[in-house]
């Protein structure tokens, strides 16, 4: 009977040459590779080092980049590839947090408006410089159907909406009114609502929602001269919601906007 065993003995295994002993070289690799991971290198760093690739100041970098990217994405939900950027210098945290926190306020309030809100009164300013009290009835893309609130048995009216320039609660007509200042130049001039959006005074979301976020004193000029100070509460893209000095909020229209400008330091006392 013809005999299974191997050359060592050992039944049902064929023979296999031996594995080459590993070169003085490979061995203090290796054991080089194993001090570097010892020394909180990942495997993959430890190698690069070992094998001449990297120096291990960059090693060390590399993985400090890497565990703060990790952290990153840990703390602020951002992608990897941005939290490296982050990391490494080509992006700046503060500004990637505002941009992200203006889309959420658009996404959220881009198409708010004032003429949704039907059933309470509101002081509208027109252009020619006059205040009206209207009740909004129904908000249609470029007219809003309004009632005269001081003519009850009047018949609903449309109005356009570039000729608004702002509007604000009824009742708090005294305190807005308390805190408005004027352009005299401005005021001084007639002015006429811009139709073409090229023509308009541009105040980009960017601009807005860096002001929005920042919580910072702004004031913003309509092309009559009122001029309303305080701090943005929300924007969307055609109004802006402001908290007056007086506590109380006035909606800007954007197309009837002359200037929009952070109030200095010096001026806020």
């Amino acid at each position: 009977m013809q005999d299974k065993r191997g050359s060592r003995g050992k039944p049902g295994r064929p023979n296999h040459p031996g594995k080459p002993a590993a070169s003085p070289e490979q061995t203090a690799r290796k054991r080089k590779v194993a001090d570097l991971q010892k020394q909180g290198l990942t495997l993959a760093l430890a190698q690069a080092v070992a094998n001449g690739q990297l120096t291990l100041n960059d090693a060390v970098v590399r993985l400090q980049r890497d565990d703060e990217a990790s952290r990153l994405v840990r703390l602020h939900g951002l992608e990897r590839a941005l939290a490296m950027q982050i990391a490494m210098g080509h992006a700046d945290l503060a500004a990637t947090l505002t941009s992200r926190r203006v889309e959420a306020q658009l996404a959220e309030n881009g198409f708010r408006s004032v003429f949704d809100s039907s059933g309470p009164t509101w002081s509208v300013g027109f252009y020619g410089q006059k205040t009206r009290p209207l009740v909004f009835l129904h908000n249609e893309q470029y007219e809003v159907e309004a009632r005269d609130a001081d003519a009850p048995g009047a018949q609903p009216e449309r109005v356009h909406k570039t000729t608004v320039k702002y509007a604000y609660l009824a009742s708090d007509y005294k305190a807005v009114r308390k805190h408005l200042d004027y352009d005299k130049e401005l005021r001084a001039q007639p002015a006429e609502p811009h139709l073409r959006p090229q023509d308009r005074y541009a105040c980009s979301n960017r601009k807005i929602g860096a002001w929005w976020d920042a919580k910072t004193q702004v004031r913003f000029t309509t092309v009559e001269g009122e001029v309303f100070t305080g701090e943005i509460t929300w924007f969307s893209r055609f109004e802006v919601g402001l908290k007056t000095r007086a506590g109380v909020e006035v909606i800007l229209f954007r197309h009837a906007l002359a200037d929009a400008s952070e109030v200095r330091r010096e001026e806020k006392h």
